[in-house]
C-alpha cells in the first residue's frame, strides 16, 4: 500500500471507529446483552473501506466533515449488519469474522438475528437525524438512495440469488449483475453520498456511481480468490467458504491469473470514471491499487 493510502485509512478508520463507538453509546437499550452484541459486531476489527470512500469521495463537494463522517457511520452499521446475518447457518454458516468468533457463535443466533436488526434500524436512524449543512431535500434523496441500494432491488436483493440453489446455471452475465446487487451497491453508494448531499450535479454523482460499480466487482472478485488462497490468519475469516456452500464464482469462469486481469481491467474502468473531477487524488488511486493487490 502506497503511504498515503495508509496514513489515510488508518485515520480515517480511528475516526469512523470513534463515531460508531458514540453512536453505539447514545442510542443504547436497556438489555445489556443486545448493547454488547452490537458493539461485538461493529467496534474493533475490519478494513472500514466504505466509510472511507464516503469521506474521500465527498472531498469533490462543499460539505461538513462532521456531517460526513455521521453518514459514513450509517453506511459501516449498515455493512455490519449484513456480515452478522450473512455469517448465520441459514445462509453462509462462518463461524469467523475479522479474525474473531462471529457473533451468533460469540453469542447466539437469535442474538445475532436481532443484532443485524438493530444495526440496520440504527443507520437509518443515524441518516434521518439534523445535518449542519444537508438541505432536507437531499437528506430524502440521500435516504432513498440508500434504501434502493441495501434493498430487494440491491444488496439483498444480491444475497438472495446468492443463495438461491436453483440459480447454480448462473453464467458470467448474471453473475456480475449478482456482484453488482450483492457488493457493489453499497460501495458504490458510499462514493455517491457526498454529492447527493450536498445537491451536486447528476453527471458527477453518476462518474462516482460508475467508480464504485466498478471497484466493487473488482473487491468481490478478490473475495473469490482470497476464499480460494487466502491466509485465515491475515484475511480474518474461513475459507473455502464458497465451496463449501456449492456458490457460482469468477473461479468457475476464469483460473485465477486470467481473474486478477479481470480485477485490473475493473480498477482501470474505475480510474477512468473520474476523469470528470480532474487529476484523481492520491488516497483513491491507492485505494484501486489496494483492490488490485489486495490480500485481505
Amino acid at each position: 500500500m502506497s503511504e498515503i493510502f495508509e496514513k489515510s485509512l488508518r485515520d480515517s478508520s480511528l475516526k469512523i471507529e470513534e463515531v460508531l463507538s458514540n453512536s453505539l453509546k447514545k442510542r443504547s437499550s436497556t438489555n445489556k446483552n443486545l448493547n454488547d452484541a452490537m458493539r461485538y459486531s461493529v467496534l474493533g476489527g475490519g478494513k472500514r473501506i466504505r466509510p472511507f470512500l464516503v469521506t474521500e469521495c465527498s472531498k469533490f463537494f462543499d460539505v461538513d466533515d462532521n456531517d460526513i463522517f455521521q453518514i459514513a457511520a450509517a453506511v459501516e452499521l449498515l455493512h455490519v449488519y449484513s456480515l452478522v446475518h450473512d455469517d448465520l447457518p441459514s445462509i453462509d454458516n462462518d463461524d469467523l469474522r475479522r479474525g474473531k468468533p462471529s457473533t451468533h457463535k460469540y453469542f447466539d443466533e437469535a442474538t445475532a438475528v436481532l443484532v443485524g436488526d438493530a444495526l440496520q434500524a440504527l443507520s437509518f436512524e443515524i441518516l434521518s437525524r439534523s445535518y449542519r449543512k444537508i438541505r432536507k431535500t437531499d437528506q430524502i434523496n440521500l435516504i432513498n438512495s440508500f434504501a434502493h441500494c441495501v434493498g430487494q432491488s440491491g444488496m439483498v436483493g444480491g444475497q438472495a440469488i446468492d443463495i438461491d440453489e436453483s440459480k447454480d446455471d448462473l453464467n458470467i452475465k448474471e453473475l456480475i449483475e449478482m456482484y453488482k446487487l450483492k457488493t457493489s451497491n453499497l460501495i458504490s453508494f458510499s462514493c455517491q453520498a457526498g454529492g447527493i448531499a450536498s445537491g451536486a450535479d447528476c453527471n458527477k454523482i453518476n462518474a462516482l456511481k460508475e467508480f464504485g460499480d466498478n471497484i466493487g466487482i473488482a473487491f468481490q472478485i478478490s473475495d473469490d480468490i482470497l476464499d480460494v488462497i487466502g491466509d485465515e490468519e491475515v484475511i480474518g475469516k474461513r475459507v473455502g467458504s464458497d465451496l463449501k456452500n456449492n456458490k457460482k464464482t469468477f473461479l468457475n469462469f476464469f483460473n485465477i491469473d486470467e481473474s486478477r486481469r479481470e480485477i485490473k481491467k475493473y480498477c482501470d474502468l474505475s480510474i477512468s470514471s473520474l476523469k470528470i473531477f480532474g487529476p484523481v487524488p492520491e488516497t483513491l488511486l491507492g485505494l484501486v491499487n489496494f483492490i488490485r493487490e489486495r490480500e485481505f
